[in-house]
């Protein structure tokens, strides 16, 4: 059986779908026919004509689209609209929608699996040991304790520029996915809009305002409608690329990066925002300001990413997305130790750069220095 879906043709075991279906109704049954009915923006439907003891009986096969947008791009986002339609069609009241019976998943191998049973899911992965190295939050740490850089941390920051510009390399034509990380950038539940909805009311909190925090939402508004276009940037990225974890080091210096995150294709700033903020916070964490060793490593990253992709119109991009990492590093559950005097240097650093037309390396203690009124 092969069903044709936007630029896609999906090919399902016909075998296998049979046996699917009489182990769903219980009973004997062969398929009769299948066709297309027709396909809009959202989904393509297609009717599965069934011979069910000798009766006809018709049923709607849905298959939503990948290829124009609409939070659909990929799979694991399809796969949500379905199981939330499913729970939706069943629970609508009596007599009011007809009912959903299943929602199938396609293997690679032309088989299928059901979920209309699932109510939760999990992922199984491998453990991360020793053997995998430590966070590299604790080189920065000892940075900090330290003073200075040895040789190892230039080493190992320069290898964290060259894991993204090796990542980064892989680029993807879609101006749908590249607006769409845009989007999800200021919208999405665990970025800046969904970042600042788990604080707590900005009126309980001495060092942030409700008119603040409307003005960063505001401002980051501003970038997107700025930057949504430039779909030639889109790339191949980690999307969490940060130090408390994600990013570790073994012995021998080679990296492992772990929780690649909400994205598979986007904007190439959200992987280096998300480190080079570590850079700023650990300095305040130490030393109340942008200090040497952490002023040094910062340079090095930018330096040895641009130099080596060329692309220095990430600078003019960069802004939004240290935006949202800032709203992250001063969230009040996160580190409930910060005090209102780093956080407030944090706020100002996001409000200066927001202000700025790009990111300057050389300007980044103007922005943690220049204070703004909460």
């Amino acid at each position: 059986m092969k069903l044709d879906v936007g630029p896609l043709s999906l090919k399902v075991d016909d075998e296998v779908f049979e046996e699917h279906l009489r182990r769903l109704f219980g009973v004997p049954l062969k398929i009769l026919e299948i066709r297309k009915l027709g396909e809009g923006f959202h989904a393509a439907g297609f009717l599965l004509s069934l011979d069910i003891n000798g009766k006809r009986r018709n049923l709607v096969l849905r298959v939503l689209r990948g290829d124009i947008g609409w939070g659909h791009d990929y799979a694991s986002d399809r796969a949500a609209v379905l199981l939330l339609q499913h729970r939706l069609f069943n629970r609508a009241p009596p007599k009011t929608c007809v009912q959903s019976l299943d929602v199938l998943c396609l293997k690679a191998d032309g088989s299928l699996l059901s979920l209309k049973d699932s109510i939760e899911f999990f992922q199984l992965v491998e453990e991360v040991t020793e053997v995998e190295g430590t966070p590299y939050v604790q080189d920065l740490h000892a940075i900090g304790r330290r003073g200075s850089l040895i040789e190892r941390d230039r080493r190992r920051c320069q290898i964290a520029a060259d894991y993204l510009v090796s990542l980064h390399s892989e680029r993807r034509e879609s101006p749908i996915l590249y607006k769409r990380h845009i989007r999800d950038l200021i919208g999405h539940g665990e970025m800046l809009m969904g970042v600042i909805d788990t604080y707590p009311d900005p009126s309980s909190l001495s060092w942030t305002s409700s008119q603040e925090i409307e003005e960063i939402e505001v401002a980051a508004v501003r970038w997107r409608n700025r930057i949504k276009y430039l779909s030639h940037r889109l790339r191949r990225i980690h999307g969490d690329f940060h130090p408390f974890g994600n990013i570790r080091f073994r012995e021998d210096d080679s990296i492992v990066v772990l929780d690649p995150s909400r994205f598979e294709y986007g904007e190439p700033a959200d992987d280096l925002a998300a480190l080079a903020i570590n850079y700023i916070f650990l300095s305040l964490w130490h030393y109340g300001a942008l200090s040497e060793p952490f002023r040094e490593l910062l340079h090095i990253f930018f330096e040895r990413y641009i130099r080596r992709t060329g692309d220095e119109e990430v600078l003019r991009v960069l802004p939004p997305f240290f935006a949202f990492r800032g709203l992250v590093i001063v969230h009040p559950l996160y580190y409930p130790e910060m005090d209102s005097r780093r956080r407030r240097k944090v706020l100002s650093f996001v409000r200066n750069v927001l202000d700025d037309d790009s990111f300057n390396l050389d300007k980044v203690d103007d922005y943690l220095e220049k204070l703004r009124e909460p």
